[in-house]
């Protein structure tokens, strides 16, 4: 079984990697520490800012499947 989340309900960008999934940073734009956070239902990685309080998290920009 796998342990990532996958996350439905994201943006274009959220759902590429290329933007936070918490907060909506681009990350193309604003330069800033970013960790992996799962995949999207793509099966693409996704990130979320370093600085994103990921512990009141339950899911992000979407359900979790």
């Amino acid at each position: 079984m796998n342990a990532e989340q996958i996350f439905t309900g994201l943006t274009v960008s959220q759902a590429d990697g290329l933007a936070c999934v918490v907060c909506g940073a681009d990350f193309l734009r604003v330069r800033v520490p970013h960790v992996p956070f799962g995949r999207s239902a793509t099966g693409s990685q996704v990130f979320a800012c370093a600085s994103c309080n990921l512990s009141h998290v339950d899911w992000a920009g979407g359900e979790r499947r």
